[in-house]
């Protein structure tokens, strides 16, 4: 019986789980990692234009050059991923199979330890046995698993990122001091400078997490000065380099209206149109190379002035066809479209059902403890509202999937608990 007793403790422990998701991560690289390591377009698929960046760091260039050829210092892409895949490239060679294995790894790993702060936060919330449920969810999860082990971008790090800017808001609400709120802001920052979409995240969780001091005025406003405090602090130094580089202010980073642009340019076959992108698009990335890259970016906000202006009606049903897609993977039935995201018709059913298991979690959590629900029900509606606007793709969604998976966990173990007599219909008794 001790035994056994240890072994269900080790099944429910977080460490342990992290150590399944990081062995099932690296077996997963082994046969995904083709996805990066190929000689497609002079190794595009090897973080497009972040291994573009870390390629240029790597060889002595400096932080530019996000396409293929020399087009200068950029600000496409915040730093701080660029500069961790540049020294992988310094130390195991640019767009080498060691560094695709090594960057894969490190993901995987960032992927796994996920694992952690999503047990914290759903003991939180929840309790333990939601927590349990929801850590194996995140271990076992087929997407988590495929993006970690074939694909090179900044998602994992920015999801765990994102999970302790959850935790910590939680912590904040029960034990705030000096230190934490001005750590908060430091993490905020971080967080900011490798994935800007989760600057969105920091207003809201903060917020929430200073609403109880709202009555004392001069506490409120001491904690709230102390994250932004440690926020402009990280944020700082990437500003002052963008200005003094490019002798114009920018938000963290400048390709903005060139997303939005490839996502309402007037093409509906797909949420993203990609051929028109300058990674792919031989004449848009002459036109990126002849004007500069700042020019380049106001060029494409004019162009999507332009489509809003003259197509209000359409932007509108657009935006409407990516919140559907955001949450259940489907946009059409043109086969390429499926191909695109993981494995076709079985991201969308994967996407649908982690979705409706969530929203069965976030109905129960709304019933019997609507407190404990109030950050999630932030995440939800505040994250993904830039990439309804823009385009999406469910790999940014992955970002805030530890907060879904959690709310997605309540819901599987509220209906595997619930009695079968309450979900069958009773029978009718005769007359």
């Amino acid at each position: 019986m001790p035994s056994l007793t240890g072994k269900n403790r080790l099944w429910r422990s977080s460490a342990a789980i992290a150590l399944v998701a990081l062995a099932l991560r690296l077996v997963a690289m082994h046969f995904f990692y083709h996805s990066t390591y190929n000689n497609y377009e002079n190794h595009l698929l090897f973080g497009f234009e972040t291994g573009r960046i870390a390629r240029s760091i790597a060889e002595g260039h400096g932080y530019g050059n996000p396409l293929f050829v020399e087009t200068g210092p950029t600000a496409w892409m915040t730093p701080v991923y660029p500069y961790l895949l540049a020294g992988v490239f310094k130390f195991f060679g640019v767009y080498s199979k060691t560094s695709a294995l090594v960057i894969l790894g490190l993901n995987s790993l960032f992927s796994a330890l996920i694992c952690i702060p999503i047990f914290f936060i759903a003991h939180r919330s929840f309790g333990q046995s939601v927590a349990v449920w929801a850590c194996w969810l995140w271990a076992l999860s087929p997407y988590s698993i495929f993006i970690s082990s074939s694909f090179v971008w900044e998602t994992c790090l920015a999801a765990l990122l994102a999970a302790f800017l959850f935790l910590c808001s939680l912590k904040l609400k029960e034990q705030p001091t000096s230190w934490s709120w001005f750590g908060f802001g430091i993490l905020c920052g971080f967080s900011a400078v490798t994935n800007a979409s989760t600057l969105t995240l920091c207003p809201v969780l903060a917020g929430w997490a200073l609403y109880p001091l709202w009555r004392s005025r001069p506490h409120w406003l001491k904690s709230a000065f102390l994250v932004a405090l440690g926020l402009g602090t990280v944020l700082l130094p990437w500003e002052v380099r963008n200005c003094r580089t490019f002798h114009t202010p920018i938000p963290l980073r400048d390709n903005f209206w060139l997303e939005f642009w490839v996502g309402n340019d007037g093409n509906t076959q797909s949420w993203l149109d990609s051929d028109a992108h300058p990674t792919i698009n031989p004449e848009q990335r002459a036109e990126f190379v002849r004007l500069g890259e700042i020019p380049y970016m106001r060029e494409k906000r004019g162009e999507a002035l332009g489509f809003l202006a003259h197509h209000p009606a359409l932007y509108f049903v657009l935006c409407l066809r990516r919140f559907v897609y955001l949450w259940t993977g489907f946009w059409n039935l043109d086969p390429s479209n499926l191909r695109d995201e993981f494995h076709g018709f079985a991201n969308v059913y994967l996407t649908i059902s982690v979705t409706l298991a969530m929203l069965l979690g976030l109905w129960r959590a709304l019933r019997t403890d609507p407190q404990a629900a109030v950050p999630y029900v932030l995440v939800l509606l505040f994250y993904p509202l830039l990439f309804y606007l823009t385009h999406p793709t469910i790999r940014y969604r992955h970002v805030i999937d530890p907060e879904i998976f959690i709310l997605a966990a309540l819901g599987v173990k509220f209906l595997l608990s619930k009695p079968v007599s309450a979900v069958l219909p009773r029978p009718t008794q005769a007359l």
